[in-house]
Order: structure tokens, then C-alpha cells, then sequence
């Protein structure tokens, strides 16, 4: 066994399931990312997997026999920030935060902790003589959330989790010892979308290789002494079968994940069960369910679906939109669908009557009495129960459910539809001006030739830098963060979204 190794098991360094991993030393334990509830995340659509409830008496036990005791939250998403964990830690434990520009996650926390710590972008906090923390945060638009980098006496850990940090690897400047990031899908594009069986397994395929890429891209960037894959996927027990089995899909499994490095010359993969201490054995990838396993995982969990009520008030959420549009009031918005959500459950573009259908002209700020489908839309179809929530829970919170269907006319991302669907009252505005501000960033790049071109310098799907993004031999500009590509010769379009940065040759 590596020498190395067998210093960090001296040292308590354990993976817990999803993203939780502890670092602990004699006097100290942190904490990251605790979720262990039975009742999965997002209204028990989203569930650990392989299962790691059985533990977390066992990671409380391990906390509080320690003086000082650091949890680390990284974003508000549920299968992070797992509230009936966090219930039961003790009440000396210090809570760390990023420091986002919103303050909700925080106001949150607050609530249930007296020792609360925000750390700002690239801020170092040291925890105890052995053990010091870095933040790198990702706040821009909806995107909130952030990696985090240990230093401990005997390694140094990076977990960037869910973060797309990809188009800042390059600042991190340390020796990494072990790494750790998301490596399957977790949104609802395109499972969730009315696409072709054939669409969605294309879509799904070139989601998933541009996932791999980022890892690959990433590995080749830090050269971590080893890689950890980690925060999923997640399995959905009380979903379609499919979306648990990793197949044509984005929620892919550790078998394919392995073989793609491997195919690629990197061997040094350590694929840990919940529980599991770091050593070297650990190179075995876990398998995707079955559906027998699918039955059987059921057993001890609760689903949280069953006891939302089946009607909601469409009065209440016309409010919570019309104060949406308080908030935006003074913002521009050009060229937005018409957003639907239709809580007949039933799509039928035909239907004059326009019944159980709510029409958001997100671009004038109003809501529309008919629709007749020959302009741009997109529409969000299911239960009552859905649209309840979305009086009662915080937007993005709903859509990560997967419990909608979405069509949409043309099937291109639209930006500030997306803002104005995954925000929430108390940052909406927010997240609409951070992005439009940044929009008007430029920057000049060159090919291999040594051709210049201006460009937007912020990618236009979620905004990520491209100050350091690779041209490829055609003259495409690569997203460091989903790979779209973007054809310079071509005013910087991608073919695949129709989006562009606007390029201009110098």
C-alpha cells in the first residue's frame, strides 16, 4: 500500500455517501455536505445511492467526540443541505458558509445555529493548527455554489462537488492530493423534456461526454495524486425506472466513468462505498441498480410526494408571479418565450379553451388571458401537486423534483426564462442584472494561427469565463464548463443551442 496512504487513514479521512467526507484529526472533525435523511431529497424524488442511512448515528458519533466541530454546507440544493441531519449535531458545531450574494441559504442556517462562519471567494480559514480551508464560489445568475479546498497535516483534498469552477481550475495552486467532483448529470434536461426516445438518448450521450471531458480536463489540469468520484448519482426509486439505471440517460454510473479514464491513461481512481476509509483497494466502481434492486431500496424509506395536497390555488400563484414581476419591474428582457405552466396535466397545444393553463409573458411583466401557440413557449406540464409547491417551496427546489414534463418551442435555452424559473422572489433581480452586466464584457482571443477574434467573454448558457477556454483546430471556441462549441468563423455560434458570443475578427 502507498505510504502515503496509510498516513491519511491515521489521520481520519472517510467518505460518507454522495458528497459527505469527513477530515478529522484528535481535537477536530469537518464535516461536508452531511445527507443521510430517509426521506431522500426533493420531495423524495432523489435518494442516495448505494444507501447510506444506517450511518448516521455513526458520523454523529464521530462529531461529538470531538472538541471542536466544523460543518461545511456548500450550497442549498437538499441533497447537501440536509436539514433533519443538521437538527441533530450538537450546538456547539460551527456552521460554514459560503458567502453568496444572496442571503436566504444564509438567513436559514441562522435559524438553527449561534456560531455561523461566511467565508468570501478564495478566503483561507484555519480550523485548528493541522487543519485550514480555501472557498472557491461560483455566484453568478442561479449558479450558487462552491468547492472547497482542506489542508491537513498530512494531505490536501479538493472537493469541488457540484461547483463549475472548470474555467478557474487553473488558479488553484497547490499540490492536490486527492480530488473530488461531480461526474454524472443532476438537472432535468433532457430526461424531463418531450423529446424523442432518439433525441433523448443523443442529447443525453453528448451531456455525458462533454461530463467526462470536464473530469478528464480537470485531472489533466491539477494532476491530483488521486480522483474520487463522488456527489451521485443519485437514484429516484418513486421515478421512472430508467432514470435510476444510468441508461440513455445523464445520470450515468461509476462502470462508465471508469472506463472512459481508463481509456484515456488514468488509472488512479479510488471509487468509495459510504463509510469506506481511504486506501488503496478501493478501485472497484459501484454498479447501477437494477430494477429488483429498485424494489428492494424502498424498504425503511418515506416518501415525502404522497403528502403534498392534490390542489392548489391558482389566486396565490398568480400572486407569487406578479411579485416576480414587482422585482423586474425596470429590467429589460427581449426575445423570452411565453413561460406555461399547466397544471392539467395534459399537453394539448390545440386546446382553445385554455383550461388549467397559467401564461407568463415573462418580457412584458404580465400574465396573458390565451395563448394560441404560434409564438416561441415553453411549458411546464403536471399535477396540481407540482404547482402547490411552487407556492410553497422555493422554485428551483420544485424543478429539481423531476416530477414535471416540459415542451418547448424551439427547442433552444433561453437565459433569463431560465432566471426567471429557477430564482426566487428574494433574489431574482439579483440574478438578472449579475448576468446582464456581465454580458457586456469583452475580450480579444487567439487561435493557433495567431488570429484574433473579440468576443463576449462570458459564456451565454450559464455564464462561465472563457478568458481561458481552448480553441480547437476548426476554429471553435470550447465552453471549459459544458463544452458547447462555439464557431469564431461563424459570429461565435453554437449549432447546438443557436446561442452565440459574438464574435468579430480583428
Amino acid at each position: 500500500m502507498n505510504r502515503e496512504l496509510v498516513e491519511v487513514q491515521r489521520g481520519d479521512f472517510k467518505f460518507w455517501g454522495h458528497n459527505c467526507f469527513s477530515v478529522s484529526n484528535k481535537f477536530t472533525t469537518l464535516l461536508i455536505d452531511p445527507w443521510f435523511s430517509v426521506t431522500g431529497a426533493f420531495c423524495s424524488s432523489w435518494f442516495q445511492y448505494p444507501k447510506n442511512h444506517h450511518l448516521k448515528n455513526s458520523v454523529l458519533d464521530l462529531i461529538k467526540k470531538k472538541k471542536d466541530i466544523f460543518i461545511f454546507i456548500s450550497h442549498e440544493h437538499q441533497d447537501h443541505f440536509d436539514k433533519d441531519f443538521l437538527s441533530c449535531v450538537p450546538p456547539n458545531a460551527k456552521i460554514i458558509i459560503p458567502k453568496y450574494f444572496d442571503k436566504d441559504f444564509r438567513n436559514q442556517i441562522i435559524k438553527d445555529f449561534n456560531i455561523v462562519i461566511e467565508l468570501d471567494n478564495n478566503e483561507k480559514y484555519r480550523l485548528d493548527d493541522e487543519i485550514s480551508i480555501l472557498l472557491f464560489i461560483k455566484d453568478i445568475g442561479i449558479n450558487h455554489d462552491a468547492s472547497i479546498l482542506v489542508k491537513s497535516k498530512n494531505f490536501v483534498f479538493l472537493n469541488q462537488n457540484d461547483c463549475k469552477i472548470f474555467d478557474q481550475l487553473y488558479k488553484v495552486n497547490e499540490t492536490i492530493d486527492f480530488y473530488s467532483v461531480q461526474f454524472s448529470g443532476a438537472n432535468w434536461h433532457p430526461s424531463n423534456f418531450n423529446f424523442s426516445d432518439n433525441k433523448k438518448k443523443k442529447i443525453s450521450s453528448e451531456k455525458v461526454n462533454s461530463k467526462f471531458a470536464n473530469v478528464l480536463n480537470a485531472l489533466n489540469t491539477l494532476k491530483p495524486k488521486y480522483f474520487i468520484p463522488a456527489a451521485g448519482p443519485a437514484i429516484f426509486p418513486y421515478l421512472e425506472n430508467e432514470l435510476s439505471l444510468g441508461k440513455n440517460n445523464i445520470f450515468v454510473h461509476q462502470p462508465e466513468l471508469k472506463n472512459f479514464l481508463e481509456e484515456n491513461q488514468f488509472k488512479n481512481t479510488l471509487f468509495l462505498k459510504p463509510g469506506d476509509s481511504f486506501n488503496s483497494n478501493n478501485t472497484e466502481p459501484i454498479k447501477a441498480p437494477s430494477v429488483e434492486d429498485l424494489k428492494s431500496y424502498k424498504i425503511g424509506l418515506k416518501n415525502k410526494w404522497n403528502d403534498i395536497p392534490d390542489k392548489f390555488d391558482r389566486f396565490v400563484l398568480e400572486e407569487i408571479i406578479y411579485e416576480r414581476f414587482s422585482k423586474i419591474h425596470d429590467i429589460e428582457i427581449k426575445n423570452c418565450p411565453i413561460l406555461i405552466f399547466n397544471y392539467g396535466n395534459v399537453f394539448n397545444k390545440d386546446d382553445r379553451t385554455n383550461q388549467n393553463k397559467i401564461f407568463i409573458d415573462i418580457e412584458n411583466k404580465t400574465l396573458l388571458k390565451n395563448f394560441n401557440y404560434v409564438s416561441d413557449f415553453e411549458e411546464i406540464v403536471c399535477t396540481e401537486k407540482y404547482f402547490y409547491l411552487m407556492c410553497n417551496e422555493r422554485w428551483q427546489n420544485v424543478y429539481l423534483t423531476l416530477r414535471a414534463k416540459v415542451f418547448r418551442k424551439p427547442d433552444i435555452f433561453n437565459n433569463d426564462l431560465n432566471i426567471f424559473l429557477f430564482s426566487d422572489s428574494s433574489n431574482i433581480k439579483d440574478n438578472f442584472l449579475s448576468t446582464h452586466n456581465i454580458d457586456q464584457e469583452r475580450i480579444n482571443v487567439k487561435n493557433k494561427k495567431g488570429d484574433c477574434f473579440s468576443i463576449d467573454r462570458y459564456c451565454p448558457h450559464q455564464k462561465a469565463d472563457l478568458c481561458n477556454a481552448e480553441i480547437n483546430e476548426d476554429n471553435h471556441l470550447i465552453c471549459p464548463v459544458h463544452s458547447w462549441k462555439f464557431d469564431l468563423n461563424n459570429g461565435g455560434i453554437d449549432k447546438r443551442s443557436n446561442l452565440s458570443l459574438n464574435s468579430r475578427k480583428r
